[in-house]
C-alpha cells in the first residue's frame, strides 16, 4: 500500500506565515527598526536571527513558548497580518508593542512604555466603521495599579504635530485638524496602529475569546519627529519586558 503525504501548508500571502510558526502566544511590533528590535529581543532573552528573512516589510521568528512579528507601520500593515495570524492558527494571546509620541497635558516621559487602556481613532481606515470610543484592550489579569496611558491612532504620521507654516498640509485637513486638536487636550499619546489593533481584535476573529492589549511607550514629542530614534530602543526594551511579564515568561525563558 502506497503512502500519500499531505501537501505542504499553504504560507499566507502577505506574511508567508505557517500554522507551524505560530505560537498561542504572539507579540506583533509595527512600524520599528529591525536592527533596534532585534537588540531588544535579544537583551529580553530572545535571540531572534537578524538576518531571518522578511515577505514584504514582515517578518516572523518562532520560539518555544511564542512567536514575534515585526510589520510595517499603520492600518495598512495591522489588518493584514492581523488577518492572517488569527486565521491561521489558533491564537490566545497577543500584544502589540511599540513606539508612540508624547502628547497631551501628561507629557509622558520618554523612554518609558505604558499599557493602553483607552484608544481613539482620527484619520484611519476605520473611522467610520467604529463609532463606539474609546476603544479598550481584552486582557483581564492587567494590574490594576500599573502605569496605564491613552493613546490616538492615525494613519496621519505628521498630522498631530503643529502645522509648520501658512502653507502646510495640514491646514487642507480641517475635519481632520480639529479632530487632532480635539483630542491633543487630553490624550497622552499618539501612534498609527493601537486604535485599529483594539478595533481589528475584536471583528477579525471568528470565535471569542482573544485577549489582546498595547504596551507603547513615547520615543519623542509630538513636535520633535527627529528625535525618536535616540529613545526607541529604551522604549522596546520596556515594552518587551513587561509584555513577557503579562504572558509569564521570564526572561530567557522563551528561548
Amino acid at each position: 500500500m502506497s503512502l500519500v503525504s499531505s501537501p505542504a501548508p499553504e504560507p499566507t500571502p502577505n506574511a508567508r506565515l505557517v500554522a507551524g510558526q505560530l505560537r498561542p502566544d504572539v507579540i506583533l511590533c509595527c512600524g520599528e527598526d529591525k536592527g533596534a528590535f532585534v537588540e531588544a529581543l535579544r537583551v529580553v532573552g530572545l535571540p531572534a536571527d537578524p538576518a531571518a528573512p522578511d515577505f514584504r516589510g514582515f517578518t516572523a521568528w518562532t520560539f518555544p513558548t511564542l512567536t514575534v512579528v515585526l510589520a510595517p507601520i499603520g492600518t495598512g500593515s495591522v489588518e493584514p497580518i492581523l488577518n492572517e495570524i488569527l486565521h491561521t492558527a489558533p491564537i490566545q494571546r497577543i500584544l502589540l508593542v511599540g513606539t508612540a509620541g508624547a502628547l497631551g497635558p501628561r507629557r509622558l516621559p520618554k523612554g518609558a512604555a505604558h499599557a493602553v487602556s483607552e484608544a481613539w481613532l482620527a484619520g484611519t481606515g476605520l473611522d467610520r466603521e467604529v463609532v463606539a470610543q474609546p476603544l479598550r484592550p481584552d486582557w483581564p489579569d492587567l494590574p490594576a495599579d500599573g502605569p496605564t496611558a491613552s493613546i490616538v491612532s492615525s494613519d496621519f504620521y505628521y498630522g498631530f504635530a503643529p502645522a509648520r507654516h501658512p502653507g502646510d498640509y495640514r491646514h487642507r485637513l480641517p475635519a481632520l485638524r480639529g479632530d487632532f486638536e480635539r483630542l491633543s487636550a487630553f490624550v497622552d499619546l499618539v501612534d498609527m496602529e493601537v486604535g485599529q489593533f483594539y478595533a481589528l481584535c475584536r471583528l477579525i476573529p471568528e470565535r471569542p475569546g482573544l485577549r489582546f492589549l498595547a504596551i507603547k511607550g513615547a520615543s519623542n514629542a509630538v513636535e520633535n519627529h527627529g528625535e525618536q530614534n535616540a529613545h526607541a530602543p529604551a522604549v522596546l526594551l520596556d515594552c518587551l519586558r513587561q509584555a513577557l511579564a503579562l504572558l509569564g515568561v521570564k526572561s530567557g525563558a522563551a528561548a
